[in-house]
């Protein structure tokens, strides 16, 4: 990561705080999963312990998140109120995840404040007399207070209570998708499905249920069998940017009832399977979007009976493709 450092003084008030209030200009890409401003302004004051954001305050930060050929770069701009730069810093990544540089551009603005704060003097101790004793500064730096002489670096230990602003460590999303299954039942069926995942870093795991429309295997005597087919999908998963692979165990139930004979039936059949699963997918704001194709071994033989004679037998090998749409609460 490569940052140009720099400090930034901001006006004392009278009791010896530290006015660190900033205008904030953020501009990312939040439709290609970046964190919109909402999210970067919790990260900074989560950490800073207070907001030091108002449109009306005479500095002004600009930061800008775009995507680099090796992954994302954040860009830090402090100026003042007429435009004057008073410092720059640029955070470069090379995590396809925008919400590494994002956490990476929280906590150099909250460092950066959090230096000011300790670099000020603490006239705290003598009720504030010295606030209105004049500086010996003229112009422009009198309205500034003294800046630390040491140049903050991003690798330097971090001060006392400041936590890198990182996504949470677990992030939760439920969604919905359809898909395309063969080898489950008799043709090719379009499955519905629900899932719930859980992601740590570069792990999740996904639990899903399933459910087909009927299938019919006809007779040439008129005669024939609908099946229905339910399952309930656990899947652990690794992710590298984009892309993740997933190891799968499915429990499904088969649903066969006889028709166009005189006494029909219906039974059921339960059976298992395990698999492997390729998945693409892409963040979207809240929204991820996602496609997976799943391989499938059936564990268990299961024939399907009319009128004693077998009709269908379950596939050893299945396959199911689909298309996913999830919504991600933090």
């Amino acid at each position: 990561m490569s940052h140009h450092p720099s400090i930034i003084a901001f006006a004392r008030r009278a009791n010896g705080a530290v006015d660190t209030a900033v205008q904030l200009e953020y501009r990312a890409d939040e439709a290609g999963g970046c964190v919109g401003e909402d999210e970067l302004r919790r990260m900074v004051i989560n950490q800073l312990g207070h907001d030091p954001f108002s449109p009306d305050a005479d500095r002004r930060v600009r930061i800008t998140i775009a995507r680099s050929d090796a992954g994302f770069q954040g860009r830090i701009v402090w100026t003042e109120a007429d435009g004057r730069p008073l410092g720059e810093r640029v955070l470069s990544s090379r995590s396809r995840d925008c919400h590494e540089i994002a956490a990476n551009v929280a906590f150099a603005v909250v460092l950066q404040l959090q230096l000011v704060e300790r670099g000020a003097p603490n006239d705290g101790a003598d009720g504030g007399a010295d606030a209105e004793r004049p500086s010996e500064k003229t112009g422009d730096e009198n309205n500034r207070a003294a800046a630390t002489p040491e140049r903050p670096s991003v690798s330097a230990e971090p001060p006392a209570g400041a936590v890198p602003a990182s996504p949470s460590p677990l992030r939760l999303a439920v969604g919905a998708g359809p898909e395309v299954g063969v080898g489950l039942t008799p043709e090719a069926t379009a499955f519905g499905r629900l899932f719930v995942t859980a992601r740590w870093a570069r792990l999740s795991t996904e639990i899903a249920g399933d459910a087909s429309l009927p299938a019919t295997l006809g007779e040439p005597d008129g005669s024939g069998v609908v099946v229905n087919a339910v399952g309930s999908t656990a899947a652990g998963c690794a992710h590298v940017s984009v892309a993740s692979a997933c190891v799968l165990g499915r429990i499904g139930w088969l649903r066969a009832r006889g028709t166009g004979i005189a006494a029909p039936s219906a039974s059921w059949g339960r059976f298992s399977e395990v698999g492997l699963r390729l998945a693409g997918s892409r963040e979207l704001g809240r929204f991820i979007v996602s496609v997976h194709a799943d391989g499938l071994v059936m564990l268990s033989r299961w024939n399907v009976v009319l009128n004693d004679t077998v009709v269908w037998s379950i596939p050893r090998l299945g396959a199911v493709m689909g298309v996913d749409v999830a919504l991600r609460f933090f």
